[in-house]
């Protein structure tokens, strides 16, 4: 497994501790970048797509909470935001219909900050197995409308049975080197063009 990435969007100070506490880490953890601002953090998000952001509640230019719901919306990765208490019970009641957004409060404790870390960077991974998952079985979806309808026009254009009509695309995506899934839709799209004339 790869060396999960960590962003942080965090004071000079914060990231001095967080770094402190993750070097004294049996686990390695690498922290891809540090950023200071919310915008910032969302930038640098989208495009090093870390496992983990850790951020505090207060940034110079909006709340950590603000930047947790926006990465969750992009769904990138779990957000660990750091708090104070009163803006931790504040977070608890906003959060309640999120599984990825996690709070700490403040000062920071070796093990808690770890751990939350660890727990999150297997969500993380849960999160990117299961969204391959469902990529996939959207393609063998798609794929799967598609090979239908081109198979009925087939049988509508050249009166083939549902049998003749698929060993029809099969031959066809054989002979060419293409998938069956390409063949349908040059079908579909050849015979959508001829109809409109």
């Amino acid at each position: 497994m790869d060396i999960p990435k960590i962003l942080l969007v965090c004071s000079e100070t914060t990231e001095k501790d967080i770094r402190n506490i993750m070097s004294s880490s049996p686990n390695n953890f690498r922290i891809v970048d540090v950023c200071r601002s919310g915008n910032d953090g969302l930038r640098r998000a989208s495009v090093l797509s870390p496992n983990v952001i850790v951020t505090e509640y207060t940034l110079t230019d909006m709340n950590g909470f603000d930047v947790a719901e926006k990465i969750e919306e992009l769904n990138i990765c779990p957000t660990i935001i750091l708090t104070n208490p009163s803006q931790s019970a504040y977070i608890d009641e906003l959060k309640k219909d999120s599984i990825n957004i996690f709070c700490i409060t403040k000062p920071l404790h070796n093990l808690v900050l770890l751990h939350t870390v660890e727990l999150a960077v297997r969500l993380s991974h849960k999160f990117y197995t299961i969204n391959q998952k469902v990529q996939s079985l959207e393609l063998q979806l798609e794929e799967r409308k598609n090979v239908d309808r081109a198979r009925g026009i087939l049988m509508k254009k050249f009166h083939l049975d549902e049998e003749q009509a698929y060993k029809n695309l099969q031959k066809k995506a054989m002979d060419s080197g293409r998938t069956i899934n390409e063949i349908a839709k040059t079908i579909i799209k050849m015979f959508e063009f001829i109809d409109k004339k």
